[in-house]
């Protein structure tokens, strides 16, 4: 039997400049003077001369030297590679649908389990979902535990559960409610591993059959899955782990809320106890529902379980453009397409802002879910509860500002008045939210504004990261739309940026401090310097100075560190990229090809980079919880997108066609 999967090709198209180069000859004028003439240099230019130097001035123009061509396509075999790592995330979620992939990821489905048994549910124990001796892939697997006694019987169902409106605990399906189902049209099988403790475990697995009595098939609630129970019978384990597949063809999977289950009885084991493992259940086909999700980019490859699910709005913003500057209009329609997706279904259900984080993968509620787009959290291991980060949830003004970027850099290229009027909506949200009434923007917040009662921690600083991203956003609605509080909004960021100029210290500040004035000056940050080089066009002719600290900044192995204090060593990937595009945007080619070999002697087998070159790279500030926030050598999205676009020499900052 064969299952097809989703395959994603990229399809380069390389156009080459044929320059034909023009041999000029011609005659000139006698010089000499007869008959009393005037010397021929004393009269006008030859007519013939003139237009045989603007022939060969013009030629000069058409001339693409060959070493300029090198330069520019020096790095497509690393950058292809980033874009493959990049298309991977993007459509990994269409090729599976996991019912179980790794404990706590948001991969998984059909996670509210329910225990099911004969008169004796005690003999069903557990499952530890994050057993970590021996799994078949990634880092765990489930152990499962059950005794069986003579004339008992007992298992787990894993059901989709549904949520109420405003409510934080899902509750299990008990069928008097429609719409609780996934629709899972298209799948071929459900694909799951399995082994024993010792071997010669018996157990029954299966799928669907919600609703339905496991023996007799008799319907007994309002709502039940849409088939009746899928299984390969009893199936007796060996202590390997071995692939097992449950065929569904045929089969109506409109709307499933009984993922995967297992039963043991008696007759199967008599009185014993038994112990299996299981790992990598998924369905497998050309499940029509997630062919095309709204999805978002998992940012990091990680065993840290606080951003393990995250997907950040920016990191998803600069693949965006990443794409853009490749010409891949359709990936990058599909990040843009979650964008509108999370901001018309966020959870709180009100102003329309755009979050910093949300859930890596399909980021669509799960059906009788009503918790709008879903967010990023994680599982404690010790006590099971999920646990969302306050950050991830929040808003800030960077963070939206990026998102806005990429939409209206689409919207400029392909049109699509949602992808404008999204854009729109977030950056109004600025304007609603993060004003003092003094220049510049005020952060955002953290938190939870949808809580009841609401539990949101508002930001008083400015930051000039911000207000970089900001200023050029505000701009470019302002060129869109004609809209005069864009163009106030544009001159307020530009304002706060340039006062964050020292001249003492010859270089921008990272912001203010609390009291949203203050130059904050613990730490001089690598973004402040280079993101004004890159968003202020001519304007920064007045602050080259700042670019000397970059200079300064750079280490022994040509990378970029966070901040000019880099406390720990080490230096920074996505800084060292998006350093180099600006140094490519300079003409400075010896300092991009530098920079951009530094990262080329990084770059991972997955084409991904790590985010640092040590895994306690300083940023000179910290968490909200007083830890240093600092980053680790896990492999990241973000270096990979600065790097398309500087090999591409694509400015996230720049509207070539909007005046």
């Amino acid at each position: 039997m064969t299952f097809s999967n989703r395959s994603c090709f990229i399809k380069r198209l390389m156009a080459g400049l044929l320059c034909t180069c023009l041999l000029l000859s011609g005659c000139g004028a006698s010089g000499s003077a007869e008959g009393g003439k005037e010397p021929a240099a004393e009269e006008a230019p030859d007519a013939a001369a003139e237009e045989k130097a603007e022939e060969k001035e013009e030629a000069e123009e058409l001339q693409v030297p060959e070493a300029e061509e090198e330069w520019k396509r020096a790095y497509d075999t690393q950058k292809d590679a980033a874009l493959i790592a990049l298309l991977d995330r993007l459509y990994a979620p269409s090729t599976a649908l996991y019912v179980y992939k790794d404990f706590g990821l948001t991969d998984n489905h059909f996670t509210q389990k329910a225990k099911m048994g004969g008169s004796d549910l005690s003999l069903v124990k557990d499952m530890n979902e994050n057993w970590q001796e021996d799994p078949y892939a990634g880092d765990s697997c489930i152990r499962c535990e059950q005794t069986t006694r003579e004339g008992d019987w007992g298992g787990w169902l894993f059901l989709n559960g549904y949520l109420p409106r405003g409510e934080s605990i899902p509750r299990l399906n008990d069928g008097s409610s429609p719409g609780q189902g996934l629709d899972l049209t298209g799948a071929e099988g459900l694909l799951f591993h399995a082994r024993g403790e010792k071997g010669g475990e018996t157990v029954e697995f299966f799928t669907a059959g919600f609703g339905y009595d496991g023996e007799t098939g008799v319907r007994t609630v309002e709502y039940p899955d849409s088939c009746g129970k899928q299984s390969l019978g009893r199936i007796t384990l060996t202590q390997e782990w071995q692939e097992y597949i449950i065929p569904l063809q045929g089969q109506d999977l409109s709307s499933i809320v009984c993922g995967f289950g297992y039963v043991l009885n008696d007759g199967m084991d008599g009185n014993s106890d038994s112990i299996f493992y299981l790992d990598e259940i998924c369905f497998i086909g050309e499940i029509k529902s997630i062919l095309e999700p709204p999805v978002l980019l998992r940012s990091y490859d990680t065993d840290n379980v606080y951003i393990q699910n995250a997907a950040y709005t920016y990191d998803n913003a600069l693949a965006a453009m990443a794409f853009l500057s490749e010409g891949m209009e359709a990936s990058a329609r599909q990040i843009l397409d979650a964008f509108v997706y999370a901001i018309e279904n966020d959870r709180a259900q009100g102003r329309k802002r755009i979050r910093n984080a949300y859930s890596a993968g399909d980021i669509s509620a799960l059906p009788g879910w009503e918790s709008g787009a879903r967010l990023p959290g994680w599982y404690d291991r010790e006590d099971g509860t999920w646990y969302e980060d306050r950050y991830q949830v929040g808003s800030n003004v960077g963070n939206t500002s990026y998102a806005a970027l990429a939409l209206i850099q689409y919207y400029n290229r392909f049109g699509g008045s949602q992808y404008l009027q999204a854009a729109r909506d977030i950056m109004d949200w600025v304007l609603e939210t993060c004003q003092d009434g003094r220049d510049g923007f005020t952060a955002g917040f953290d938190g939870w504004e949808e809580g009841d009662p609401p539990v949101v921690y508002p930001f008083s600083y400015k930051s000039i990261e911000h207000n970089i991203d900001a200023f050029a956003v505000f701009g470019a609605l302002y060129g869109t739309t004609g809209e005069a509080k864009y163009y106030e909004a544009a001159q307020s960021a530009k304002n706060f940026i340039l006062s964050m100029y020292s001249e003492e210290k010859g270089c921008f500040m990272t912001g203010t401090t609390e009291d949203g004035i203050t130059p904050n000056e613990s730490v001089t940050a690598l973004d402040a310097q280079v993101w004004c080089a890159m968003a202020l066009g001519d304007t920064f002719k007045d602050y080259e100075k700042a670019l000397q600290l970059v200079d300064q900044m750079k280490t022994p192995e040509g990378g970029y560190p966070f901040c000019a204090e880099n406390r720990n060593g080490g230096w920074w990937a996505e800084g060292t990229a998006y350093t180099a595009l600006m140094f490519r945007e300079r003409e400075e080619i010896s300092r991009y090809r530098e920079a951009m070999d530094a990262l080329c002697g990084i770059q991972l087998e997955s084409g991904l980079f790590p985010a640092a070159t040590n895994d306690h790279l300083s940023t000179g500030m910290e968490l909200f919880d007083g830890s240093p926030w600092e980053y680790s050598t896990d492999p990241h999205i973000a270096p990979a997108a600065w790097f398309v676009m500087a090999a591409n020499g694509f400015n996230p900052y720049l509207f070539p066609d909007i005046n």
